[in-house]
């Protein structure tokens, strides 16, 4: 009975002073209306006595005074029940709409255990529509932070259009969001963004390592750009290596693409935090794709991308690169406490009838 009690009032209170609406800020004027002519319509007395003196003070409102408040009187039953009836059907016509609704949820989860907090959980809780979640979930591919089958984790990526096909098989187009997160390996990262590049209406979010909790890209853009680093040199083949979050490994990468041109890309601050304005990250997704069209023009037929950055970042990346008219590419996997720190990527590539496959830079070098 008390959780009942409890319930109510939190619901009215919510109803009366938190929701946010044209309906409800006319019925809460009406309402103010209401409780002033009530008041305002009361004889008001006041006395205070001692044993030295009595003080007495007395209102009463004239009878002009008391139409004017039975005229505010009228007034605010009517426009609290014209706010309280327009929040009504503006309330069900918006319960229709949710009704809907669906946000997919996709969250993958790799290299930190994000389980207690799902993304799933944490986007239901602010929306007022139904929320579906897909999790692909490759940690128990993980050991000791290291992946050790990434060509059965590329398996379930490849799976994610077929899963998100049968959540949204039953709704509309434009009743349809996607929601995206995850922390896991970039070449997977990327591949998944560049899997959905074609799906509209997704929003990013990222894990925050500093609260260990989900959130949104909210913050302003602060401007940085790409300062690039570009070789004499050019070739067929060549890797490009994008610092967002950290500096890539130069020694690395010089040893293991041995004799292949290296394009840097970097930002002016390397911060892990240096991503949280969706702004810039399309600003950043915008300058690596045009750089990337700048490679095809210098006759670049395959890029190995190297990539230390968050998340979403190597996502949004993913999702900007234009399949259809820039070269193929692979992305590399960074492990820093291996002899070799690129031993794998994904090589994605664009001839008909070739997949997308892992490939190990352990036993050869790429050329």
């Amino acid at each position: 009975m008390k959780k009942s009690i409890s319930y109510f009032i939190e619901r009215a209170a919510d109803w009366l002073f938190r929701r946010r609406s044209s309906a409800l800020i006319v019925f809460r004027t009406g309402a103010a209306l209401l409780a002033i002519t009530l008041v305002g319509s009361w004889a008001v007395s006041f006395s205070y006595s001692d044993a030295a003196r009595t003080l007495v003070f007395g209102y009463q409102s004239s009878s002009t005074t008391q139409i004017i408040l039975n005229i505010g009187f009228v007034v605010g039953i009517w426009v609290t029940a014209l706010g309280a009836v327009w929040e009504y059907q503006r309330y069900r016509d918006e319960r229709k709409r949710n009704d809907k609704k669906k946000t997919v949820v996709i969250e993958q989860r790799g290299l930190v255990d994000t389980s207690d907090s799902p993304l799933f959980e944490f986007i239901k809780n602010k929306c007022a529509w139904q929320v579906d979640p897909i999790v692909q979930d490759i940690r128990e591919r993980v050991t000791e932070n290291v992946i050790s089958r990434p060509d059965l984790a590329l398996a379930k990526v490849n799976n994610l259009k077929v899963s998100l096909a049968e959540k949204t098989a039953q709704s509309a187009a434009s009743d349809i969001s996607i929601a995206y997160g995850g922390v896991f390996p970039v070449p997977f990262t990327f591949y998944t963004g560049y899997l959905l590049d074609d799906e509209s209406r997704i929003t990013l979010y990222d894990w925050d390592r500093d609260v260990s909790d989900w959130r949104v890209l909210d913050e302003d853009d602060d401007g940085e750009k790409f300062k690039v680093e570009q070789p004499s040199e050019c070739g067929k083949s060549v890797v490009l290596a994008v610092s967002v979050s950290y500096p890539v490994d130069r020694q690395s990468i010089d040893s293991i693409f041995t004799g292949l041109p290296v394009h840097y890309l970097s930002l002016p601050t390397l911060d892990r935090n240096n991503h949280w304005s969706k702004v810039k990250q399309d600003r950043l997704s915008g300058e690596f794709l045009e750089y990337c069209k700048k490679l095809l023009g210098l006759g670049v037929e395959h890029i190995h991308l190297v990539i230390a950055s968050q998340n979403s970042i190597a996502f949004r990346f993913g999702q900007s690169y234009d399949k259809r008219n820039l070269p193929s590419v692979s992305v590399y996997q960074y492990e820093r406490h291996q002899a070799f720190r690129y031993p794998w990527g994904i090589q994605i590539p664009h001839e008909d009838g070739k997949n997308v496959e892992v490939v190990k830079t352990i036993f050869k070098h790429v050329a």
